[in-house]
């Protein structure tokens, strides 16, 4: 065996190892790591980029509304066209999956409406807008009614509501034909997806129901409509979001609170 200087020994190991397949992992691996490293930076949300998304989403938005990031729906269009556009240009896997991160991060922000919408809050909160003009007409209570169908196995509930009583309006002679709950003034078109237990005695279980279509004072519910109350906002993000709409209350439960 001949005899080597430790310089040698080392020297040659090297040139041996480096040869290896394993120097080739190791040098992937920091490459991996090093690339990742710069992506990740890239999309943070106070980075460049991220600030950029914020900026192209808020410039998509309609100029006329406030709230539209409670509107899922509509988010996920603008989510929609920018990943598009990133596969459309052929970037990395990578790239992308940091993409949907920092689309995430922006659509995901404080004040979306997302999970569950309580029916008795939504209605509560139409209630409360319209006391003041109830107090003034002396109206009791709103005209809110539910009907259920079948059509197969799938069931479905439309809900209308009104803050005029019929009542109210068969006081006139010429206003004595009943409204149809069609012709009431919003409503919301249901499909009943599910049930389950409230461990109330009351009120055992309560159905879960996604949003069809929708009816905003007498207009089709859009994207370009203006949103003033708390309870317009609320049936707007049932609509364009992917809330599930809880039904945890009936329709004779709700008045203006004022004695006849």
């Amino acid at each position: 065996m001949s005899q080597q200087t430790l310089q040698e020994l080392l020297t040659e190991r090297v040139g041996i190892y480096a040869q290896s397949e394993r120097a080739r992992e190791l040098i992937d691996q920091g490459i991996e790591s090093m690339f990742k490293e710069v992506v990740t930076d890239t999309f943070r949300s106070y980075g460049t980029f991220g600030k950029a998304v914020k900026e192209a989403v808020s410039a998509a938005l309609p100029a006329n509304v406030t709230d539209m990031f409670e509107l899922q729906r509509y988010n996920a269009l603008v989510a929609n066209a920018l990943r598009e556009r990133w596969e459309a240009a052929a970037l990395q896997s990578t790239v992308l999956d940091r993409a949907e991160k920092a689309i995430a991060e922006v659509m995901d922000g404080e004040g979306l409406l997302s999970g569950e919408v309580s029916l008795k809050d939504l209605l509560t909160e139409f209630v409360s807008a319209h006391r003041e003009q109830a107090a003034e007409e002396h109206w009791n209570n709103p005209e809110i009614r539910f009907e259920e169908t079948m059509s197969g196995r799938s069931e479905f509930i439309y809900i209308g509501f009104d803050p005029e009583p019929e009542e109210s309006r068969n006081v006139s002679s010429w206003r004595e034909e009943r409204r149809g709950t069609y012709s009431l003034k919003n409503s919301l078109h249901l499909h009943i997806v599910g049930e389950r237990e409230t461990g109330d005695t009351f009120r055992p279980t309560e159905q879960l129901a996604e949003v069809l279509s929708a009816k905003l004072d007498d207009k089709r519910i859009a994207v370009n409509m203006r949103i003033r109350t708390k309870w317009e906002r609320m049936l707007a993000s049932l609509y364009f979001g992917n809330a599930i709409l809880v039904i945890d209350c009936d329709a004779d439960d709700f008045s203006y609170g004022f004695d006849d």
